[in-house]
């Protein structure tokens, strides 16, 4: 029988990738090639943990987070569109230099390293009711998660509609097909891309949030482990679909649930952590173009002889 109580995991571990990769997804398809999600991510989490041990406030910790986000994608929008550099360039630089940073800022604020960990850091509270747990298999995997999981699904159907149903969404996909064709109708192509990047930033910052203090309430150096680029591979994926990015990423959450259930059976560690990373090259053999042709029937040799 299966145990839905993973199906709750799943939620809660494909969260902060579907966050990240929903965000970015403005990005993609509004033309901008940012890599920058594992160090938002990341310092993110770094600044809401501070600020969740500083305050004792996790409403403040969250605003740190998503603040610390948007100011990355800021540099990131200036050295790209106004100083004219290179996007994978300088999306590469600024992951490894976030890294660093946080390892500097934890060693020169809070004298330690590798981790911090502290009774005064304030993680985020999950959200329990007796009414939402009687309810067979939701109430299973929605009861005891954080805002932030259920802001998150929300969040990625809500971007289904802005993109493909409303008049910002249409300029945003106009300035990723045909960029000078949308300039010539009005469109501020610049304009638009910056509000892409503001947002992705916003929710990269969310989903370090998410991982320092909604899982654990603590922050550990590269405690993101590759998120963020299994988010950018999840939006590659997806091919700019919002709604086969909930799946993909759900199928990435339940990789890494089963790899928290496998370590219980002595397997050894180094195997088990491999799983969700595996997961990702699994899918690289996966082409949804080619899934579409299959479903169209080919005429047979004896239609194309009468044609």
């Amino acid at each position: 029988m299966l145990d839905l109580s993973i199906l709750g995991v799943t939620m809660r571990m494909a969260a902060p990738i579907l966050l990240a990769g929903t965000g970015t997804l403005y990005n993609d398809r509004a033309g901008v090639t940012n890599i920058t999600l594992e160090g938002s991510m990341l310092l993110g989490g770094f600044f809401a943990v501070a600020c969740s041990y500083f305050t004792g406030s996790w409403v403040l910790a969250t605003l740190a987070g998503i603040g610390t986000g948007v100011i990355i994608s800021l540099v990131f929008h200036f050295l790209t569109s106004v100083c004219g550099g290179d996007e994978l360039v300088v999306g590469f630089s600024m992951n490894i230099l976030l890294d660093g940073l946080s390892i500097f800022l934890l060693k020169q604020i809070f004298h330690q390293s590798g981790s911090l960990v502290d009774d005064r850091i304030v993680g985020m509270p999950q959200i329990s009711s007796e009414a939402l747990e009687s309810i067979p298999v939701l109430g299973t995997i929605f009861n005891g998660q954080t805002w932030i999981v259920f802001f998150t699904f929300f969040f990625a159907l809500l971007t289904w509609v802005i993109l493909y149903r409303t008049p910002f969404g249409l300029k945003v996909l106009a300035c990723g097909e045909k960029p000078q064709a949308a300039a010539t109708v009005g469109i501020k192509v610049l304009h638009i891309r910056f509000l892409c990047n503001m947002i992705s930033g916003a929710m990269c910052g969310l989903a370090g949030v998410q991982i320092s203090l909604g899982f654990l309430s603590l922050f550990t150096q590269g405690m993101t482990v590759g998120r963020g680029f299994i988010a950018l591979a999840a939006v590659i994926f997806s091919k700019g679909n919002p709604l086969r990015l909930i799946a993909i990423t759900l199928f990435f959450g339940f990789a890494e649930a089963v790899s928290n259930r496998v370590q219980l059976m002595q397997f050894p560690s180094e195997l088990v952590l491999m799983l969700p990373y595996l997961a990702v090259v699994v899918l690289t053999f996966v082409r949804f173009d080619r899934l579409k042709k299959m479903r169209i029937k080919k005429p047979s040799s004896e239609q194309l002889a009468e044609k």
